[in-house]
């Protein structure tokens, strides 16, 4: 087996897990077709990029593209019979960032759903919509961190739309060595610098909470909601969890009604721990 194939595995074995915990949705399904290590027998050397093409018994075509890249891999499926068609993608890099996704169609409507997470610091997003036949729009989200999963219902940001609109079409990964990833704003762990926000305890765990950056993703968040931080501590209030263990408290309004919400970061939006 080759050094780079042994690296494929290696990363997909630890991201497994962690999508698995995120629940079904949460996972880094690898699509039928899936990666296709054709020729990467002994003496042979692992191309760049893959293609593999295939049709099943029943006229389904399906092609499937690997690329090597320089911290990992990435990989793209496009299946069609007829009148349904569906594109899958996901790709795993060394620093524990994965992300998987998926889009289709058919004559009884259309799907797409994405997702993202680290597999070091136990964390996962994703989000689906589907339209009917009738055109009736649904739509759920999933969120994990640290074994607390939420399936709550999506509060929708009235502002930024689509997968990284908010950054450009840009992808925001956390940063290591900051509360919250950087999220809230460049705090060094422990955020010594930062001016203290009260604090909660959730799950018997105590989280402190800190004074965001005005120029942070999370301000950006915030300010599309139209929510304004608070201390942390007192009844009702609106809680965000976000990445890497990071709280925030806002005073609740005509948008966001009280209660515990996780973050999406793909879209901006803020997820209810309850439907």
């Amino acid at each position: 087996m080759s050094v780079k194939r042994a690296l494929a595995i290696t990363l997909l074995s630890a991201i497994l897990p962690i999508a698995a915990a995120a629940g079904g949705r949460g996972g880094f399904a690898r699509p039928p077709g899936g990666f296709d290590f054709h020729g990467d027998g002994a003496g042979a050397a692992h191309p760049q990029t893959a293609t593999h093409s295939s049709t099943g018994p029943y006229g389904t075509n399906r092609t499937t593209t690997v690329n090597q890249t320089s911290n990992g891999y990435n990989r793209t499926t496009t299946a069609n019979n007829g009148n349904y068609n569906r594109t899958s993608y996901g790709g795993a890099n060394t620093n524990g960032n994965y992300y998987h996704g998926s889009n289709g169609s058919g004559p009884y409507g259309s799907y797409s759903h994405s997702g993202s997470g680290n597999a070091y610091n136990h964390t996962y997003s994703g989000s689906t919509t589907a339209t009917n036949a009738w055109g009736q729009t649904y739509h759920s989200s999933t969120y994990a961190n640290n074994g607390v999963v939420y399936h709550g219902a999506t509060v929708t940001n009235p502002v930024y739309h689509g997968v990284w609109g908010w950054n450009g079409g840009y992808a925001w990964y956390p940063a290591p060595y900051y509360w919250g990833g950087g999220f809230w704003g460049a705090f060094a762990i422990g955020a010594t610098s930062a001016a203290i926000y009260g604090s909660l305890v959730y799950n018997n765990v105590t989280y402190t909470s800190y004074q965001m950056q005005p120029s942070s993703p999370g301000a950006k968040l915030l300010a599309s909601y139209q929510l304004t931080q608070t201390q942390c501590g007192p009844p009702n209030l609106v809680v965000i969890y976000g990445p890497n263990n990071s709280v925030i408290c806002a005073y609740p309004n005509n948008l966001v009604s009280a209660g515990n919400y996780s973050v999406n970061s793909q879209t901006l939006t803020l997820v209810s721990q309850h439907g």
